[in-house]
């Protein structure tokens, strides 16, 4: 439905679609866009007394009846910021380790020592907040930021199954480093949009012999940390590579960091490929676990995760949508969510969380999980990050 309002009532996640002004006039190179920045809604108002939104692609105006905060959010939330900022720094310090690796030096092994005892602190102190973390959106699509992914994915499954304190650290560091060998691979081939010729693959294939040959040469890396380096593309059947090794010759911790390696590529956002949501990566690691990954494994790591895991995004049987702040270690298809929208899909002006586990909420029901490409799951996930950055 179209409708012509006054800027007045502009807000973040509105669809414009006409102004009472000359496209030429206005300092946008778009005629029809998602409102996503209060920069933009500044922008109208100096230019523009009325606009014109279409509510069937993005915001209604706020409505005076409209709900307001059923409970507060819960507050560990307003303890995330800590763990967001030891998530960038992660990054930074990794990126500038792989910056030296670039240009020929070794790995410096005080500081992804560092990253890996921090993000073990983390994740032990709240392991689903700091999962909920790598699943915000990112074009940025760094080798550093999929590293620390793949480290936290690694230790948050390595302390649901309780792996002793001497082989975490091993476990972090093997994750942290297991595509460190990318960085001699062209940039022709990694960036391209299109499927890799065979003999392109050739190439990428040998990232993992390149990563134990750089960090081989480090000082006190142990040999569980150059196995995952080296085989976590090894598979079950035998068919990974670089040796083709099958079940029983790969170790626990390389059948781990396989697996969470591959939960975390199909779940972030890239250029080339769907993005699929928690849910349907999960599927695919279960349904492919038998053949190419430990399928006991598999499971245990459905279970770390929870089967709606943070950061996902939900559709309830009311039409209302959520993103889960917390997953219930006893009822996993009931975790806690914060409602973003109204059953028609409105963005609530005040988000307001829901225990699907509580009595209250038992006529509640997750009838699907979005897909985290989708330009309306973005939108929610950035405006529920601002939100939350406003409350810290």
């Amino acid at each position: 439905m179209i409708k012509k309002i006054d800027v007045a009532h502009l807000r973040i996640g509105m669809f414009i679609c006409g102004t009472d002004q000359k496209w030429i006039d206005i300092p946008f190179f778009r005629r029809k866009f998602l409102i996503a920045t209060d920069k933009q809604i500044r922008t109208f108002r100096e230019h523009c007394k009325f606009v014109e939104i279409d509510t069937e692609k993005g915001a209604d105006v706020i409505r005076q009846a409209e709900p307001k905060a059923i409970i507060e959010l819960p507050q560990h939330i307003s303890a995330e910021a800590v763990y967001r900022k030891n998530y960038e720094q992660s990054q930074t310090v990794l990126s500038e380790v792989l910056n030296d690796v670039r240009l020929g030096r070794c790995v410096d092994n005080p500081k992804v020592r560092g990253v890996v005892q921090d993000l073990i602190v983390n994740v032990l102190k709240d392991s689903q907040t700091m999962i909920g973390l790598i699943l915000r959106k990112d074009k940025n699509d760094t080798l550093a930021r999929k590293s620390v992914n793949v480290c936290i994915l690694a230790l948050a499954f390595g302390k649901h199954i309780g792996i002793p304190k001497d082989k975490m650290y091993a476990l972090g560091l093997g994750a942290l480093l297991h595509d460190i060998g990318m960085v001699q691979i062209p940039d022709s081939i990694l960036l391209k949009k299109q499927p890799l010729t065979a003999a392109e693959r050739i190439i990428m294939e040998k990232h993992t012999e390149y990563g134990l040959a750089i960090v081989a040469k480090t000082p006190a890396i142990s040999v569980d940390v150059l196995k995952v380096i080296h085989s976590h593309h090894e598979r079950m059947d035998g068919k990974g590579y670089p040796q083709k090794l099958e079940a029983k010759k790969i170790g626990l911790l390389v059948r781990m960091v396989a697996i969470v390696s591959v939960y975390e590529a199909l779940t972030r956002e890239r250029f080339y490929t769907e993005t699929l949501s928690p849910v349907a990566a999960l599927k695919y690691l279960y349904s492919s676990g038998k053949v190419m990954f430990d399928g006991h494994l598999v499971e245990k790591f459905i279970q770390a995760l929870g089967i709606y895991p943070t950061g996902c995004v939900v559709e309830l049987n009311t039409g209302e949508l959520g993103i889960v702040v917390n997953v219930n270690a006893q009822e996993r298809l009931r975790p806690t969510l914060c409602i973003v929208t109204t059953a028609q899909k409105q963005l609530l002006s005040q988000e307001h969380v829901i225990d699907l586990a509580a009595r209250t909420s038992k006529d509640l029901e997750i009838v699907k999980a979005l897909a985290m490409d989708n330009p309306l799951v973005k939108l929610f996930m950035a405006l529920h990050d601002r939100n939350k950055g406003e409350a810290d």
